[in-house]
């Protein structure tokens, strides 16, 4: 049994974050590194993009498996065993080895993933009791985005500095840092995992299923559909170089500093965009965040050739963490079943954006074809949260 260690209410949720942060210094070091490193390690263009993507596809099938273990282990054992395999895998990657060994380590650390998600989210919303779920949520996951944004950068610093292997071996052994963090989290916070509904969360329906659709379509559109062809929509509207007044500044820093600022909204806004979220109620979220999204993408496909284009973008931005964080807290809080499903939902959008979008690229040839698409099916989510069942509907998450 745990012993409880009295801390201020949301400092064992930074904790545990911290934990989950130093978990991903390898996941996106491999973002920064390999494309760079991928001759060197004898590794084809198209193997590289199977490599980045495929821990996505794993976790599509691996998170109702956390889920299920997690239903009968304790968070803080299972926690800490996920952590040391996303070392290991991060260990892996050092070695260089050949593809099929590559991909074996990916594949891990998506299994990995999965649970270090799943316990990192779920023991949040649970901390929440509830009413404070998305506020609780928020931090964590500011807390953690600090994780991708530090894995990417010091990946980068000490690839120049030390080369690939060393670099990644410095990496696996800190990743191990995130276990003390883990632990003592849990001292103080010795709740289990809520495996089925708290009280007041009725089961899935029609409702649920709706809810699965937006977490597809908030992933898809997001991670999949703007990020992963940002840099294109905008060296076509804008060429080589953007003028901002009198500066003239490279597309491609334009490009490197909107995605920073879609890590920082992550990081910074996260804890006051869950405390909002609190108050104004989950489905109340969701229509704003995806409304707004959807004004965002139209603003930014009819007026893209104009410098509107870059705070549309960020507004888009600001509106989708909005979206997750309402999702992600109700879905927490109907139980731990219904956020696995949220989870899968969210993989496969991920996993299918990036590949949606460059079709519609390859066959338009014209960003416009990518903000069509997401303002269309930002516009679904939100029809999709406006409607409200007759009877029940007021006991579900996102009301």
């Amino acid at each position: 049994m745990l012993r409880q260690t009295v801390l201020p209410p949301r400092l064992p949720i930074v904790l545990l974050g911290v934990s989950v942060g130093f978990s991903l210094l390898g996941d996106m070091a491999l973002y920064a590194v390999l494309p760079v490193a991928h001759e060197a390690l004898g590794l084809s263009p198209l193997q590289v993009g199977v490599l980045l993507s495929a821990n996505r596809w794993v976790r599509i099938g691996t998170n109702h498996l956390a889920r299920s273990v997690l239903e009968r282990k304790t968070a803080p054992g299972a926690l800490a065993i996920a952590l040391t395999g996303g070392a290991a895998a991060t260990l892996a990657y050092a070695l260089a080895p050949g593809f099929g060994l590559f991909l074996a380590a990916r594949m891990l650390w998506g299994l990995c993933w999965s649970y270090i998600r799943h316990i990192g989210v779920m023991t949040s919303v649970a901390a929440g009791e509830g009413r404070r779920a998305a506020g609780f949520l928020g931090v964590y996951s500011g807390v953690v985005q600090a994780g991708f944004v530090l894995g990417t950068v010091i990946a980068s610093i000490l690839f120049d500095l030390v080369g690939y292997r060393l670099a990644f071996l410095a990496l696996a052994l800190v990743s191990l840092a995130g276990i003390p963090f883990e632990l003592a989290a849990f001292r103080a916070l010795p709740h289990r995992l809520h495996a089925e509904p708290q009280q007041g969360y009725d089961h899935p329906d029609l409702f649920g299923a709706w809810m699965l659709v937006r977490g597809f379509i908030v992933s898809c559109v997001a991670t999949g559909l703007i990020i992963s062809t940002l840099g294109f929509a905008l060296r076509s509207r804008f060429g080589e170089t953007m003028a901002i007044g009198p500066i003239v500044v490279g597309i491609t820093t334009v490009t490197g500093v909107l995605i920073a600022a879609h890590y920082a909204i992550s990081g910074l806004g996260s804890p006051p965009i869950g405390a909002a979220i609190d108050v104004i109620g989950h489905r109340n979220a969701e229509i704003a965040g995806f409304a707004s999204g959807f004004v965002a993408l139209l603003v930014a496909g009819t007026l893209g050739q104009t410098l509107v284009l870059l705070p549309a973008v960020v507004l888009f931005f600001i509106a989708t963490v909005a979206c997750k964080l309402a999702l992600y807290a109700g879905a927490g809080s109907a139980g731990s079943s219904r956020f696995a499903r949220m989870a899968t939902a969210s993989d496969l959008g991920a996993a299918t954006g990036p590949i949606v979008g460059w079709i519609a690229i390859d066959r338009l040839g014209s960003p416009d074809s990518v903000f069509a698409i997401g303002a269309a099916l930002y516009a679904v989510a939100a029809l999709s949260a406006l409607w409200r069942r007759p009877a029940a509907g007021k006991n579900c998450p996102g009301e």
